[in-house]
């Protein structure tokens, strides 16, 4: 994601009263007027409706949270908010931490996950090799990389955008948002929320090391 300096964009006079409310923030501005959700136009959203329907008509009919997991290749957690949650209107997608749990407590996390790829000119893992957690928040000293800034970076300008990890060998890995890796650290944090996808034949070594305990920390802020 790129970012960009306010005093090289907007008036002085216009910086100062953005300055009373977020000085040193990172802030998301959405675009004006109404726009499509991602997925409506592609029809992806209308899809994950579909299987959502289809995954709790399953449950419905006795099929159990552990083999609705393994067929749609989603966490159980995510299969629990999928067939106990109720139906909710999302808000707009926006590159913040609160978007990604209003998508995850409705149990299309990877709506989400895909759309912030998407912008950052990445593609989702091959779906088949891997499982996809739900928001978590995971301490930062877990996660393979750089503990050093990198040249040119802005180290005030860290924001809350989850980060996107893979979980293979027994070990995490930046899939995007290494800049933003370095920067939490550089500040010092402890924790992050994240999305984390989780090589197939890994899951219930990941699940019972770490799963549970990220899943019981991080319920939005």
């Amino acid at each position: 994601m790129q970012y960009e300096n306010a005093k090289d964009i907007l008036p002085a006079s216009l910086l100062e009263e953005v300055q009373k409310y977020a000085e040193g923030k990172v802030i998301y501005i959405p675009k004006q007027g109404k726009t499509k959700g991602w997925g409506e136009a592609s029809g992806y959203r209308e899809k994950l409706n579909k299987r959502n329907a289809l995954i709790s008509s399953r449950y419905a009919s006795g099929a159990s949270i552990m083999e609705l997991a393994e067929e749609y290749y989603l966490s159980p957690e995510s299969v629990k908010k999928i067939v106990y949650g109720k139906k909710k209107d999302l808000p707009e997608y926006s590159p913040t931490a609160y978007s990604a749990q209003q998508y995850s407590d409705a149990g299309i996390g990877e709506e989400w996950v895909r759309i912030y790829l998407e912008k950052n000119s990445l593609d989702m893992p091959d779906d088949p090799a891997y499982f996809l957690s739900e928001l978590v928040k995971i301490p930062l000293r877990l996660i393979d990389g750089d503990n050093g800034p990198s040249a040119g970076a802005d180290m005030t300008a860290f924001s809350d955008v989850p980060l996107i990890l893979k979980y293979e060998d027994h070990r995490f890995s930046v899939l995007c948002g290494r800049e933003q890796l370095v920067m939490l650290r550089a500040e010092r944090k402890n924790a992050h929320p994240a999305f984390i996808f989780v090589r197939n034949e890994e899951y219930d070594h990941y699940l019972s090391n770490f799963g549970k305990q990220f899943i019981k920390t991080y319920s939005g802020e």
